[in-house]
């Protein structure tokens, strides 16, 4: 899914995000939320991220006019203390409620070396990477999960345990001057599209592979579900409102100096992206050997100079997203 489109045009990121922004209002969605959506899906486009970019546009504006979230959400701050925040989303999509969550365990990282966000009754929230990599910005570390409680298997036909759960995770690492690491994933060994014989005979070839996915999903699903208040009744109660706020998310901050200088910290992970670059031999069939993170700030700055890759079917589906909104595409 995320590899580079052989066949494809190439598109303007200002462009792309004015034409997002204007599908968001006529959708319904309040303008502050539209603006940061409209940004957040065209940075995922610009780092090759194309599963969780653009093409989740007409998905979400249509669950916002047909009221399966909330287009205006009031955003409530349960609880708070000196490193924690504890945010109620109201149905909303999960962006603006975890960006503000992520705000805020920014400041507290700083004052106090380490920050936690909770966020209930949320719909999704995109990549994990979005809140991570903001928190980068401010040199922290970080780490974001995304889930419900109990898991639930929408997309697991037969409940097959191999394909159990799959809740977004990401962690961030800042560096110096190479590119920061960045493991933006889900949890899940084979992606939704990875299905069939082939692929299920995997389980008797790796079993331990399927046993880590399992286990990392248990655990994101009960950080990002059960600990943050999905288990509650007012979560319950919102899913019931906007079936498609079902989920809680979590942002999790640390000071890179909280234990030595921040400076130290970055040039060891520095080191050990330059060394695994430098050192290690690529896996059969690639031609190199990156750590998380590299290939996505590579393409950032190839596409922010030479304008975005997109498959040309998902230039047309935007395009229909467009006209079944009033909005015409420039491009």
């Amino acid at each position: 899914m995320n590899l580079p489109p052989e066949e494809f045009v190439r598109i303007e990121a200002e462009a792309l995000r004015s034409f997002v922004l204007a599908c968001l209002q006529a959708s319904g969605l309040m303008q502050a939320h539209a603006e940061q959506l409209a940004d957040l899906l065209v940075n995922s486009d610009l780092r090759g991220v194309r599963s969780h970019g653009t093409r989740m546009l007409g998905g979400y504006t249509q669950s916002i006019s047909q009221g399966h979230v909330n287009p205006e959400p009031d955003i409530k701050v349960l609880a708070e203390t000196d490193t924690s925040v504890h945010i109620d989303g109201d149905g909303s999509l999960g962006y603006a409620p975890t960006m503000l969550a992520t705000e805020m365990c920014i400041e507290k990282a700083k004052a106090k070396g380490t920050a936690v966000g909770a966020i209930q009754g949320i719909g999704h929230y995109g990549s994990a990477g979005h809140y991570v990599r903001r928190a980068m910005e401010e040199g922290l570390i970080g780490f974001s999960v995304q889930s419900a409680s109990p898991q639930y298997y929408a997309s697991n036909e037969g409940n097959r345990a191999a394909a159990y759960g799959n809740p977004p995770l990401c962690f961030g690492l800042p560096s110096e001057t190479e590119p920061p690491v960045v493991l933006d994933v889900a949890t899940c060994i084979l992606t939704d599209q990875q299905r069939g014989e082939q692929i299920e005979a995997l389980e008797e070839i790796i079993p331990a592979a399927f046993f880590k996915s399992m286990g990392y999903t248990a655990v994101g699903t009960a950080l990002g579900g059960a600990f943050v208040g999905q288990a509650s009744t007012r979560a319950h109660t919102v899913a019931e409102l906007y079936p498609g706020a079902r989920l809680g998310g979590m942002v999790w901050l640390l000071d890179a100096g909280l234990f030595v200088p921040a400076a130290m910290f970055r040039g060891a992970v520095d080191d050990m992206v330059r060394l695994a670059r430098e050192q290690l031999i690529p896996l059969r069939g690639y031609s190199e050997a990156t750590l998380p993170g590299a290939i996505e700030h590579r393409l950032e700055e190839a596409y922010r100079d030479q304008g975005i890759k997109m498959a040309r079917q998902d230039q047309e589906r935007l395009t229909e997203v467009g006209q079944g909104l009033g909005v015409t595409a420039h491009w």
